[in-house]
């Protein structure tokens, strides 16, 4: 199961560190040949000093056939090399079918671990993904725009992340953006033992001051262009660790 699969990656690598594979192909350096030998650079400077990976799947899909075939080497890559769980930043929302489809494809064909999920079109959106496997449901996302929905529904999407993960227990999570610090800490007392997963950290210039109110939960903080397109991968995932598990841990 993701939750632990996770936990031990943390605990192993003692990290809440998340590498976003957000490998556009318009920004990988030229010494690579392609989107697969790029991120094979990165997970292996990596491999070591996260507790996930997540790949946003918007950019390997537009490229094509080209791009989805970068993508199932991507997952083989992370299977290969680590035990760390996978996390695949879709953000799908349909419903009935459709939601199925997308849950198939990306669990039994893919095998990632988890799936982010958008709950506007409420519990029929995700159901199919939870009788698959873990999902992230986006609760207080990281961008600027965010406020002219999200702010005003979600207590209500985190009341059903919570009747959700009551009927399938530890294979529910929320996206908590870092960019909202005003909702950090009234979310942590309300959201039980939800895991979070949280972006904007890095180049949308979260604060990570914001972990300090995280402490003994199920957390995991994603990191991805300030690290991927880092002059040096290594030294640059390894200073993230470090700043995170300053505020996490100290």
């Amino acid at each position: 199961m993701f939750l632990e699969k996770y936990r031990k990656a943390r605990d192993k690598n003692n990290s809440i560190l998340v590498v976003g594979l957000d490998s556009d192909i318009d920004r990988i350096p030229k010494k690579f040949r392609n989107i697969t030998e790029f991120n094979e650079h990165v997970i292996k400077e990596t491999a070591d000093l996260v507790c996930a990976y997540k790949i946003n799947i918007a950019f390997y899909e537009k490229l094509g056939w080209r791009g989805y075939k970068a993508l199932e080497e991507t997952v083989e890559l992370i299977k290969q090399d680590t035990k760390v769980p996978i996390i695949l930043d879709a953000k799908r929302g349909d419903i009935g079918n459709t939601a199925k489809a997308y849950a198939e494809a990306y669990f039994d064909k893919l095998k990632v671990d988890s799936v982010t999920v958008n709950p506007y079109m409420g519990r029929d959106a995700i159901i199919p993904f939870l009788e698959k496997g873990h999902v992230f449901i986006l609760l207080l996302t990281s961008n600027e725009s965010a406020h002219e929905l999200e702010i005003s529904v979600y207590p209500r999407v985190l009341e059903l992340s919570k009747e959700l993960e009551r009927t399938y227990p530890k294979k529910v999570g929320i996206v908590v953006g870092a960019t909202k610090e005003d909702y950090i800490k009234k979310v942590s007392h309300e959201s039980g033992t939800l895991p979070w997963l949280i972006p904007g950290i890095g180049t949308q210039g979260g604060n990570p001051k914001i972990l300090e109110e995280l402490k003994g939960r199920d957390i995991l903080v994603n990191v991805s262009r300030a690290i991927i397109f880092a002059e040096n991968v290594r030294n640059t995932a390894e200073e993230f660790r470090e700043i995170l598990n300053k505020y996490y841990l100290g």
